[in-house]
């Protein structure tokens, strides 16, 4: 659609066409016969009628909406999987991460121990309360 008029004339133009339209449906009107009113009546009463369905219909299809009767359905073995995965994924995730650190304990424990099995102290050094201290500083 070619919009030649400016926008200030625009109002005005379709004010005048909605007049001269108005007018035509009013001569149109009084020349209707009784026969064709009945028609219309009938035809408007059968559209109001197929309004409503369609009206009910749309709502009964919203209601299966809301009611995740759809795509979505509570009742599917898969859609309650999908939803179980992510807490699956976690709860390995943190048994992982609490073998990790298990075994970084052990192995931080175990060269301690290597070190002072390899190392050239005598007995009474392991006696000592200064030495704990020692080891204590180079971890």
């Amino acid at each position: 659609m070619n919009n030649d008029a400016p926008d200030t004339l625009r109002p005005m133009v379709e004010a005048r066409l909605a007049q001269q339209l108005a007018v035509r449906l009013h001569q149109a009107e009084q020349q209707i016969t009784s026969e064709q009113a009945q028609r219309l009546k009938a035809l408007r009463l059968m559209a109001l009628q197929q309004a409503r369905t369609q009206a009910a219909q749309a709502a009964v299809q919203q209601g299966r909406t809301l009611a995740l009767g759809g795509p979505f359905n509570w009742k599917s073995w898969l859609f309650r999987a999908s939803a179980v995965l992510p807490l699956l994924v976690l709860i390995g995730g943190l048994l992982f991460l609490q073998d990790y650190q298990q075994e970084k304990l052990v192995r931080v424990t175990a060269d301690i121990d290597t070190a002072l099995l390899l190392g050239d102290l005598p007995p009474s050094a392991y006696a000592d309360p200064g030495f704990a201290r020692y080891l204590m500083q180079e971890r």
